[in-house]
């Protein structure tokens, strides 16, 4: 018997857990006496439980039939397109003046973890909140939906490890030969129960590590709202700083600890598809990568720091060595955080070293994880390819060895990785141009399309000679990075597998 496709349901669902986050800022506002901006959250929260209701009826005892747009594609698309309208319907109650489509913008650079705001000046912590809350829900949902829809297809990143029913293999006798697997619509009509099987095992450990992070950021100094604003933006990397900043080095030793998880996926729970064989997190690409990178930095940029006047205290050296690896880290997640301790900033990364900052963030996290970017293990994969190229011009007759994970992935890998990264250029390219059409120049047009491709906005801040505001920009310019922050979430792969199906 066919069976109907389960979009509908899950955007319902999503619908559903929008409306009852909405009431953790009402709860907020009533609670600091904020009362309009309380009612706007209330309002909206019974308005999307009642649509949310309404549709789960309607929907449930309708036909059923294999549904067209029942490629994970569709189900993505009208999430990111969908929830961030509703999502933005308190907020042009409770900000004055701003218009539906700022507050669309808003809700979309936050649900991608993007965290380009147009909301400066407008501090309060309900808003605050909001934004930190939707940031964490879109982390979420992006962890969960990496799981259970692209990884078995192959997409998302996990095809680096070889698996997915659309993985690149050897046919036998036909050496280079590769054979693909067609994505057809039984394979993803079974989403939901995929989808509820990953939300099952990711959301307790990723709710207790925000619950931890946010106890140790209260005890650090905090106050518990503002705590629980930076701790969201921390496990969901989408740089969302509340008024008051990172609260010194402490705070930041914890925000580190919890940033180290977008690295790899090695450290949450649910990820059998793409575990490759229980290798010790030691030899992992992407830690070894991330590893190599930070200390790479930590030696120039600290070098460079130092080379100024130090302040004469004993931990002054220390101090300047922590901000740089802090930044990094934080960059390289693509959370966008800087560092308080020492003079990271004050100009450490301003100017020529910002651009380190933004090739950091087009590196990006691990894969299947909150963070943007590249990713790691890609990059790893291009690097271990390039040095076996290198081995074969100087020994034209030498034998790879590396072992089969690593020959698999110097093969099948970089040659996925290739066509990624050829794919997000030119994407960045037409961004950059289509920016460049609404009045941007073209320095700051491809500043802005990196920050919205790899999902980290403050880079913005960072990279040019003076910092870039996002609220600076034209109407068509926000709508055309809004557009960008949607494709680097959707994995332009997965975009690609809706027209050639193989």
């Amino acid at each position: 018997m066919e069976r109907r496709s389960h979009g509908t349901a899950i955007l319902v669902a999503m619908i559903a857990a929008t409306a009852l986050a909405m009431l953790a800022p009402a709860a907020v506002g009533f609670t600091l006496r904020e009362h309009a901006l309380a009612r706007a959250f209330l309002y909206s929260s019974a308005l999307l439980g009642g649509i949310a209701g309404l549709v789960h009826l309607a929907s449930r005892a309708g036909p059923t039939h294999l549904g067209r747009f029942s490629h994970p594609f569709y189900y993505l698309s009208a999430a990111y397109l969908v929830l961030p309208a509703l999502m933005a319907i308190p907020l042009t109650e409770a900000v004055p003046g701003l218009s539906f489509f700022h507050a669309w913008f808003e809700m979309v650079s936050a649900f991608t973890t993007t965290g380009a705001s147009l909301l400066e000046g407008h501090g309060s912590r309900s808003l605050d909140l909001w934004r930190a809350t939707v940031a964490w829900g879109g982390g979420l949902f992006l962890m969960i939906s990496v799981m259970a829809l692209l990884a078995p297809l192959g997409l998302g990143g996990a095809e680096m490890y070889g698996t997915g029913r659309s993985q690149l293999r050897t046919g036998a006798g036909r050496p280079g030969h590769r054979r693909l697997i067609r994505i057809d619509a039984a394979q993803a009509d079974k989403s939901l129960a995929r989808m509820a099987q990953q939300v099952a095992v990711i959301t307790p450990v990723y709710l207790g590590v925000t619950l931890a992070l946010w106890v140790g950021l209260s005890i650090a100094g905090h106050p518990p709202i503002l705590a629980l604003v930076l701790a969201m933006s921390t496990v969901s990397t989408s740089g969302i700083l509340p008024e008051g900043g990172l609260g010194g080095l402490s705070a930041e030793i914890l925000i580190a600890a919890g940033l180290v998880l977008a690295l790899s996926r090695r450290f949450w729970p649910g990820a059998q598809l793409i575990r490759d064989g229980g290798r010790h997190w030691r030899r992992d690409p992407e830690l070894v990568l991330a590893v190599a990178l930070m200390g790479l930095l930590v030696l120039v940029l600290g070098l460079r720091a130092l080379a100024a006047p130090l302040d004469p205290a004993p931990l002054a050296w220390l101090a300047e060595v922590w901000g740089v690896l802090f930044t990094s880290l934080s960059f390289l997640t693509t959370t966008g955080f800087v560092s308080e301790v020492g003079r990271s900033a004050e100009g450490v990364y301003f100017g020529a070293a910002g651009v380190v900052l933004l090739a950091l963030a087009l590196c990006g996290g691990g894969v299947a994880t909150t963070a943007g970017g590249l990713k790691l293990m890609r990059v790893f994969a291009l690097m271990w390819q390039a040095r076996r190229e290198m081995d074969k011009l100087v020994h034209p007759d030498s034998v790879g060895g590396d072992g089969e994970r690593l020959r698999a992935l110097r093969r099948e890998g970089a040659y996925s990785a290739w066509m990624f990264v050829m794919i997000f250029i030119f994407t960045l390219m037409a961004l950059t141009a289509a920016l460049t059409l609404t009045g941007v120049i073209m320095e700051d047009a491809m500043i802005y399309a990196t920050a919205a491709l790899t999902t980290t906005g403050p880079v913005a801040q960072m990279t040019g000679p003076d910092p870039l505001s996002w609220a600076a920009l034209s109407d068509g310019a926000k709508a055309i990075l809004a557009f960008g922050m949607v494709l680097g979430r959707l994995e332009l792969l997965l975009l690609l597998s809706v027209f050639w199906r193989s």
